[in-house]
């Protein structure tokens, strides 16, 4: 019976050994990441309050005209491609093909090759 104690004891001494160092690495790890130096100095960047648009020289239907233009010789347009043509930013050009390939009444189609989504002419 004696034995059964110390086995008890011994075993509850391991697990809350065990429990402690869990909660210390974990402790280290949540207050260790941050890296404090006294001797940086801080830089605050703040964005400007003003921000300038620049206007791109085409407007929507003509960028499409130019979308169209581009398909009637070539057997798909890319993103890249059409972001170079337009010289819109990848996201906008991209989500400016993505619009024409949703309406019903234009003419350019959204394929997916692989993992590049390309635009080809309907029909």
């Amino acid at each position: 019976m004696c034995i059964t104690g110390k086995w008890k004891i011994g075993i509850l001494m391991i697990v809350m050994v065990l429990a402690c160092e869990t909660a210390n690495a974990q402790h280290w790890r949540r207050h260790c990441h941050y890296n404090y130096r006294p001797d940086r100095v801080v830089t605050v960047v703040v964005r400007p309050e003003v921000t300038s648009h620049v206007s791109n020289r085409f407007n929507q239907k003509e960028r499409f005209a130019m979308a169209v233009a581009y398909l009637e010789t070539h057997d798909f347009l890319t993103i890249k491609q059409y972001a170079n043509m337009t010289q819109l930013s990848k996201a906008s050009a991209e989500a400016e093909l993505d619009a024409f390939a949703m309406d019903k009444k234009k003419s350019i189609q959204l394929v997916i090759r692989g993992k590049k989504k390309v635009y080809i002419k309907k029909g």
